[in-house]
């Protein structure tokens, strides 16, 4: 029986054929066809290609170093996670390095360049060999924590974001995973509003049965507070079965995706397996799994990583697992016929369309991911290969592998026309625009030597990068479902976090609008089944909010839902980025009888007083954004790209003050609510209403009537301003 670390020698074949991707696509593409054309002999002139990506780690500030040991399961480790771990709205890296060292965290400066934020972020203490990182906000607070899997019996670490930059190690996390475990998924699968995870585990034990421990380990579910429960087993999920007397593992497992593959609602499970052990799971909606086998898929031999994509353009999800090819054809206990994609019918069923779309010789497949790398409107493909052994050099040099699309499902496979075909030895991969000028970069995680920032420099297009802000505990909308519409179709992203094998691309959704100017609309599914809709997005990067359950929205016509636009008069212009409405309160008017933003409650009244303390009122306002009121006829919705609170401020002596002052800013601010991001994102969600309770107490010990001014002035991406004042009155009992 083949153990850890003795796969035989093969080698795949160097004549491995370039197909001809179609014309006219972009820039990129073109000068792809001109480099592929030549490659191939087909008698173009050799005219070098612009177009292509640029290895930029020399001058990015990010050197690591990974070693891990060929000998051992060390061999399968190295991992990276992505995310905006503080807030910026710039995408950091926190990459592992196995015997090298902690891993390192890179916090992006925003300027094309990282800067080592390993020890003053706290991580400089997380030892051990370590094989994959996942960025998810585990206990809800709008902020991304990290999870570091560990292998060879390294318990797995949570490191809790303080909000300030920094990290602190979880204590009573609920986590216990002996053996080795490489990739962490996280999503919401029992619909209780917060993120579970699953764990890769690859079993090592089947031959020292005294030691055979890794019974569950798969399935954890959350508290809400990032403290886990192993659910493996009562959701179907348990990894070992008795066979004959003898424990054997049915179970080999490297990677999951949740995905709702069969649009029922519920996130299914899509898990990579060595040894023949992929499986599609079917969420039931009650806290269980079950197998799914149609067509004879999935029927990978040695499936490592995955990626989750609508690859033919009709509106479902499909599946690429990263695998073993070698052209010597299948080796002694183990197969190697390559990659495999799945085709989704619509309903969960897959089926084997590897051959037809071109992508199955991908060397020894590791970390994968679906992105629109030439701005054409079709998702590409990219994965990761390499694999090194105390016996030879079978896969060392062995370069990555990028398969363009063609449009139609199939896949012309480009990394020496893009420049990326240097051999290396790497296991994790993210997709990810660092730079922030609207195309996909690509960052590469060792197992041995160097990492690798290769920035794109090809496409000539447009796109448009969507960030989700989900209400509750999942702040990052994580398994929400993203549509974009032009002309020429339809594209289709679901946002997850993990996935890529040891790896992560970050919580968000870029397109490429092809030859269009702008998209026709974006359609969000939220988790929890409320749905968004944006016409005439223009490229760049907006942020997406998440309606408030049972809002009536800020245009509804209810007497109790008035919105006042301007500041003290409904006479003055306005341009509805922003507009105030008050629940349950008797409008002051102007003497033409129009609402103005004046509101008067009288304390204990219960129609308008949220009730709280004596001697106080409680308003219930909300500040709605982009606001398509039809009352209001000279509204003109946009973007908003800042705002900025100028009463009440922070600073006011007053207790009552300062509290107003921050629940507007956890409202609309960064730290959750629309999340505004001044410079990098523009909130562009219609009638977004941030609903929050604001007291104002009377004065004179409750004799005396008192009153505050909330004053708040946003500004959209094209300058315009838009400043409105909100006088409440809080009256004394009569």
């Amino acid at each position: 029986m083949w153990r850890s670390g003795d796969r035989p020698d093969s080698r795949r074949d160097p004549t491995r054929r370039l197909r001809r991707g179609r014309p006219g696509r972009s820039a990129f593409a073109a000068g792809l066809a001109v480099a592929v054309a030549v490659a191939a002999g087909i008698g173009l002139a050799a005219t070098p290609a612009t177009a292509g990506f640029t290895d930029v780690t020399a001058t990015s500030g990010i050197d690591v170093y990974a070693v891990h040991s060929p000998t051992t399961v060390e061999i399968f480790s190295g991992g990276v996670a992505a995310g905006d771990y503080d807030h910026d709205g710039w995408i950091d890296l926190y990459v592992t390095r196995g015997q090298a060292g902690f891993p390192c965290l890179y916090r992006n400066r925003g300027d094309g360049t990282f800067e080592d934020a390993t020890g003053t972020a706290g991580l400089a203490t997380a030892t051990g060999l370590w094989s994959g990182a996942t960025f998810a906000d585990v206990d809800g607070d709008g902020w991304l924590d990290v999870v570091l899997l560990g292998i060879l019996d390294v318990p797995p670490r949570l490191y809790l974001n303080r909000r300030d930059g920094t990290f602190g190690l979880a204590s009573g996390t609920g986590l216990s995973l002996p053996g080795n475990s490489y990739s962490a998924s996280f999503a919401d699968v029992d619909h209780d509003g917060d993120l579970d995870m699953f764990v890769g585990r690859w079993g090592t034990y089947w031959y020292d049965l005294d030691r055979l421990t890794e019974r569950t380990g798969h399935l954890w579910l959350n508290d809400g507070s990032g403290h886990f429960t192993d659910a493996s087993g009562p959701a179907g999920l348990s990894v070992f079965t008795t066979l004959q007397g003898e424990a054997v593992f049915d179970w080999w497992t490297f990677t999951g995706n949740f995905a709702d593959v069969d649009r029922d609602g519920w996130l299914d499970l899509l898990v990579t397996g060595d040894f023949g052990n992929s499986k599609i799971l079917h969420n039931r909606g009650d806290g269980t799994f079950e197998p799914v086998v149609a067509n004879g898929v999935p029927n990978d031999e040695n499936g490592m990583g995955g990626a989750v994509g609508d690859v033919d353009g009709d509106g479902d999800l499909d599946w690429f697992v990263s695998a073993i090819f070698d052209a010597n054809g299948p080796q002694p206990d183990w197969g190697a016929s390559g990659n495999r994609l799945f085709l989704n019918d619509g309903t969960g069923r897959f089926a084997d369309a590897t051959e037809a779309a071109g992508v199955r010789e991908g060397g020894w497949g590791w970390g994968s991911t679906f992105a629109d790398l030439d701005l054409d409107g079709d998702v590409d493909l990219a994965h990761v290969n390499g694999y090194s052994s105390y016996w030879g050099p079978t896969f060392v040099a062995d370069p990555m592998r990028i398969f363009l699309s063609n449009g139609d499902g199939t896949f012309v496979e480009s990394a020496a026309a893009l420049g990326v075909d240097v051999p290396d030895d790497d296991r994790g991969i993210v997709a990810f625009d660092y730079d922030r000028d609207g195309d996909v970069d690509l960052f590469l995680s060792p197992n041995q030597g160097g990492a690798r920032l290769l920035r794109n420099d090809g496409p000539s297009g447009s796109s448009v990068t969507v960030k989700l802000r989900g209400r509750g505990a999942n702040t990052e909308a994580i398994g929400a479902r993203v549509e974009l519409d032009t002309a020429a179709g339809t594209q289709v992203r679901e946002i997850r976090a993990g996935g890529n094998f040891a790896s992560q691309d970050p919580a968000e959704a870029l397109f490429g609008l092809g030859g269009a100017t702008s998209a026709d609309a974006i359609r969000v599914s939220w988790p929890n089944g409320t749905q968004t809709t944006l016409s005439g997005a223009k490229p760049g990067r907006i942020v997406l909010s998440e309606p408030a359950p049972g809002d009536a929205g800020c245009t509804a016509t209810s007497p109790a839902n008035v919105c006042m636009p301007g500041s003290s008069s409904a006479r003055s212009t306005t341009e509805c980025l922003l507009e105030w409405r008050v629940d349950g309160v008797t409008l002051s008017r102007d003497r033409t009888g129009a609402p103005i933003a004046k509101v008067s409650c009288r304390e204990g009244d219960p129609a308008c007083d949220a009730g709280g303390p004596a001697d106080s009122c409680i308003f219930t306002v909300a500040a709605c954004l982009n606001n398509r009121d039809p009352r209001l006829p000279a509204c003109k919705p946009s973007d908003v790209a800042a705002f900025d609170v100028r009463s009440p401020r922070k600073t006011s002596t007053l207790a009552f003050d300062r509290n107003a002052n921050k629940l507007i800013v956890a409202a609309l601010g960064p730290s959750g609510g629309v999340g505004i991001v001044p410079g990098v994102f523009r909130n562009a969600t219609p009638d977004s209403c941030e609903t929050m309770q604001v007291e104002v107490r009377l004065a004179n010990g409750g004799l005396r009537p008192a009153k505050m001014t909330l004053d708040l002035r946003v500004t959209s991406s094209d300058g315009r301003t838009d400043g409105d004042k909100l006088l409440l009155t809080c009256l004394p009992r009569s």
